[in-house]
């Protein structure tokens, strides 16, 4: 597959249905506005929220990598479902690569080159983008952004999020995240649902004459 063809095929997710009830697309400089104002807004959110569960859960940490050094206390949110709880992930989810830090870093490098040039290689095409989708990129931007913070001058990535549920008396966890994952995942569910229901364009003229 070479580079316009994997453009052309991701930009198409962006293609408004024919019906009347899709959005309407956005200008180039209105839907850069939105991108970026997402994907900073997500970015800013996460580092912030990381910054603030840390402290006021006492977590005292040292070296690079960033480890922790003293126990953090556990604090109850929701009993049973929702705790925040403190941790270094090394890797990306669930400590996958974990020896590879260095190499994550690049790959979220690449990651926002590729999420910055669909949306440029989308706003040239006919027709333009949907908000919804200009969002998506934006949170798939901001939450990359925000694990790529970690990973460069920390060497881990902050997890704070600790989902889980009691089931006869042992819990099933989820593993930590935090808001940056949440953006991203955000992100890919509304790409994946855009493709879902999107609607091919009705043929032109001239296809219906070809065939």
């Amino acid at each position: 597959m070479t580079a316009e063809t994997f453009f052309r095929t991701i930009s198409s997710m962006s293609d408004p249905s024919v019906n009347d009830e899709t959005p309407r697309p956005l200008a180039k400089r209105n839907a850069w506005l939105l991108f970026l104002l997402i994907a900073c807004g997500i970015a800013g959110l996460d580092l912030w929220s990381k910054s603030a569960v840390f402290e006021l859960l006492n977590v005292k940490c040292a070296g690079l990598p960033a480890r922790i050094i003293a126990a953090p206390r556990e604090m109850t949110i929701i009993p049973g479902f929702f705790d925040l709880q403190a941790n270094f992930n090394y890797g990306a989810f669930n400590g996958w690569f974990s020896e590879h830090t260095g190499l994550l870093a690049l790959l979220s490098c690449a990651a926002l080159l590729v999420i910055g040039s669909v949306l440029w290689y989308s706003l040239g095409r006919s027709p333009a983008p949907s908000a919804w989708f200009v969002a998506a990129l934006g949170l798939l931007a901001g939450g990359t952004a925000g694990n790529l913070y970690d990973r460069y001058f920390l060497e881990a990535v902050r997890d704070w999020i600790k989902w889980y549920v009691t089931i006869d008396g042992k819990e099933h966890i989820w593993p930590n995240f935090n808001i940056a994952d949440s953006g991203i995942c955000i992100g890919v569910i509304l790409i994946v649902l855009l493709e879902f229901f999107r609607r091919s364009p009705p043929a032109t003229e001239e296809a219906r004459d070809t065939a």
